[in-house]
């Protein structure tokens, strides 16, 4: 006989209500981490008694959405919420603040101005927790900030002189206002200015994960700092801040390379705004859209008066060096180290044929390239090797070298002054500053070392292919690199330019005045409708979808839901699978243009297709 089993009752876990606070507001209105980027509104959620404490504003906590977990951010606490059925917060993931309502506000203008998921800003503005941070003692101070400022400077650089002295010594001057918060484009200069403050709080991705946060709480909880970061420091929440100041601000840096692509400048305009915090920004030649604001009296320009010595030389053969240059360099190599400027790093960035000078292509359809002396030539893309180059439209055996990079120039260079010892500065090649008091220095823009005692000449090789990019900025970007690197000569020292003798960048650097070409490129584009005039919108797509989306952006502008005044221009072809659309708009309507780019990349959200790439006001519509 089988014997039977005693019978089991099946348990069920059920998790209990929590209760719902009953003491001060007991809904928090949150942003939800969804992940979904139509869905960036605020919700409400329901606080249990046991959390009520806990829970304030910039706090980070974990709530139900969706039938799953998500982290969100507490804005607000309020008394009643509009919602029905709310659901209560899970948990408190961290009870630290890492927001205050001055900077969540600040988040919500930012993704507003840039057309994106407020989580796209707070991934920049907020570092990643740390857990083990968080157990140190931290109080959140509710400092009065200092009183309204209105101060709004251009600070031009004189040459001469070593910048980061230069703007070390105005950070002192407004130290006593209030905190300090300074914007640097890099790393680099990050070490050069935190040299002359030791004390002061850095705020940087290269920095260490948990010093990273920790430099971040503290400049939330303390008063009278001197705050000194990258791109994503402009966020930066200081309970007493007084002052912003941009370290040239017409850097490419400063543009945030993921979505939404905003801008430190623009955000540090917004803030002294917003903020009524003083805003400085500190260059040797202010880039467009500060042009305009200084033309239309927004930012004052306070100049550096003085004048310093350009001697042209121009290519008659498409030469590195022009005879006459020679024996100037031989005179001021003497004199101390020289300087020169190569466009760009490698050896040649273009092949052609010496015979029908057509440009060579690999059979992938990427240019070909010689990265070194010794190397054979090579595809960009696919790396296929040329160990035996043949023309494929002539058969000529013979290529020539176009677009010479830094390498070519000091091969170059070092038969043209032999026996002077060259040493080659690129971005993956840094030199130390005030190392080197003798010889040539060969540096791409943005790498060069300082001399201790300055240059003796800084000499701008290829001056006409700087200026004559096709890209919109390349005005602008040449004219930086121009002022930046001849502000590095000593007093006695020379700007030796590889131009035309009658461009206009040579009296404009001779008398240290920017404004004299500035001024024209506005009129310019005042005149063609380009921005800083007008508020532009990149929309990079499915090369399949392109021509309908213009057909629809062409009717809303016709059914009025698009600005009247919208000019549509495009598709272009980026690759064979993407096409860029350039939306421009005047000022004035910028933001209803921005507002209906907002809604287009939310329906394709809720609709679940993939969301176009947009940025707004890039630092190139080209590329």
């Amino acid at each position: 006989m089988a014997l039977t089993r005693p019978l089991r009752l099946k348990r069920e876990v059920i998790r209990l209500a929590p209760e719902i606070s009953t003491t001060g507001n007991p809904v928090a209105r949150l942003w939800v981490d969804s992940g979904v980027f139509h869905l960036d509104q605020s919700y409400d959620y329901l606080v249990p008694d046991n959390l009520s404490e806990q829970v304030a504003v910039g706090v980070r906590v974990q709530v139900p959405f969706n039938g799953r977990e998500c982290e969100a951010l507490v804005l607000e606490r309020i008394a009643i919420s509009s919602g029905r059925r709310l659901k209560s917060i899970t948990k408190v993931v961290s009870r630290v603040p890492v927001a205050s309502k001055r900077s969540l506000d600040l988040i919500a203008l930012v993704s507003h101005r840039w057309a994106c998921h407020p989580y796209d800003v707070i991934r920049s503005a907020i570092p990643p927790r740390v857990a083990s941070v968080e157990k140190m003692h931290w109080i959140d101070k509710n400092t009065d900030r200092p009183g309204q400022s209105s101060v709004r400077q251009y600070l031009q650089l004189p040459a001469y002189q070593d910048p980061f002295q230069t703007l070390a010594r105005h950070v002192k001057s407004v130290r006593s206002r209030g905190s300090i918060l300074v914007i640097v484009p890099d790393n680099r200069s990050v070490l050069r200015l935190s040299k002359h403050f030791p004390e002061a709080l850095i705020l940087d991705s290269d920095l260490p994960r948990s010093e990273r946060y920790e430099n971040f709480l503290r400049a939330r909880t303390t008063s009278a700092q001197i705050i000194i970061g990258t791109r994503s420091a402009i966020f930066a929440d200081s309970p007493d801040l007084a002052s912003i100041v941009i370290f040239n601000e017409s850097s490419e840096q400063f543009f945030e390379v993921r979505s939404p692509g905003w801008n430190a400048r623009d955000i540090a305009i917004l803030r002294a705004r917003n903020e009524n915090v003083a805003i400085y920004c500190v260059g040797y030649s202010p880039s467009a859209e500060v042009a305009r604001l200084i033309d239309i009296g927004w930012f004052e320009f306070k100049g550096a008066k003085q004048k310093i010595r350009a001697d042209t030389f121009q290519q008659e053969f498409s030469e590195l060096l022009p005879g006459k240059i020679i024996g100037e360099l031989r005179r001021l190599v003497k004199q101390g180290p020289i300087l020169f400027i190569a466009p760009r790093k490698g050896y040649s960035q273009s092949i052609s044929c010496s015979s029908c000078r057509n440009i060579s292509t690999c059979s992938c359809g990427g240019r070909l390239e010689k990265k070194s002396a010794t190397t054979a030539i090579s595809c960009s893309l696919c790396a296929n090797v040329y160990s035996e180059w043949v023309c494929q439209y002539c058969a000529g055996l013979k290529p020539f070298l176009l677009n010479r990079g830094s390498e070519r120039f000091a091969q170059e260079i070092g038969v043209a002054l032999p026996g002077i010892p060259i040493t080659l500065c690129e971005a993956e090649k840094m030199v130390d500053d005030f190392q080197l008091n003798f010889g040539i220095v060969i540096a791409t823009p943005g790498s060069a070392p300082m001399s201790a005692d300055g240059y003796a000449a800084v000499v701008i090789l290829d001056g006409e292919k700087l200026l004559n990019q096709s890209d919109l900025r390349a005005q602008e970007r040449a004219r930086e690199i121009f002022f930046t690197h001849a502000a590095l000569l000593n007093s006695s020292g020379s700007a030796l330019l590889v131009i035309n003798h009658s461009n206009p960048i040579v009296g404009a650097l001779a008398s240290w005045k920017p404004s004299l070409i500035s001024r024209r490129e506005l009129q310019e584009r005042i005149e063609a409708s380009l921005p800083p005039f007008v508020r532009s919108i990149s929309l990079d797509i499915d090369s399949t979808e392109s021509a309908t989306l213009v057909r629809a952006l062409n009717k809303s502008r016709d059914e009025g839901r698009l600005p009247a005044s919208t000019r549509i221009l495009g598709p272009s072809t980026l690759n064979t699978s993407t096409h860029r659309i350039l939306l421009l708009a005047p000022l004035e309507d910028g933001e209803a243009l921005v507002l209906l780019m907002h809604e287009f990349q939310r329906r394709r959200s809720a609709t679940r297709k993939k969301l176009a790439t947009l940025r707004i006001d890039p630092y190139s519509l080209s590329r």
